[in-house]
């Protein structure tokens, strides 16, 4: 399964958004890339530095979900809206 990442501009960030994503990768068997405006991911997960989620991301496309990430607090969410997708 692809995984288009998505990351804000960094103005602001709260919490390491590369360390969030490692422990994604690190957790299960996608394909996490940097996404591409014109590639159609299963899933895209934007990952927003702060509450404000100013990141430009509408135009991203994807099959299944988009999930968009305000804090560290988030990965068990994410987490688990992957594992649904596992057995795809």
């Amino acid at each position: 399964m692809d995984i288009g990442i998505k990351y804000c501009g960094g103005c602001n960030p709260k919490y390491d958004r590369k360390k969030f994503v490692h422990r994604l990768e690190k957790n299960s068997n996608f394909n996490f890339e940097i996404a591409d405006f014109n590639k159609v991911y299963d899933v895209v997960i934007v990952l927003c530095g702060c509450n404000s989620a100013c990141v430009n991301h509408k135009e991203l496309k994807f099959k299944l979900e988009k999930i968009l990430v305000r804090s560290q607090e988030d990965y068990y969410e994410v987490k688990q809206i992957l594992d649904k997708y596992s057995c795809i």
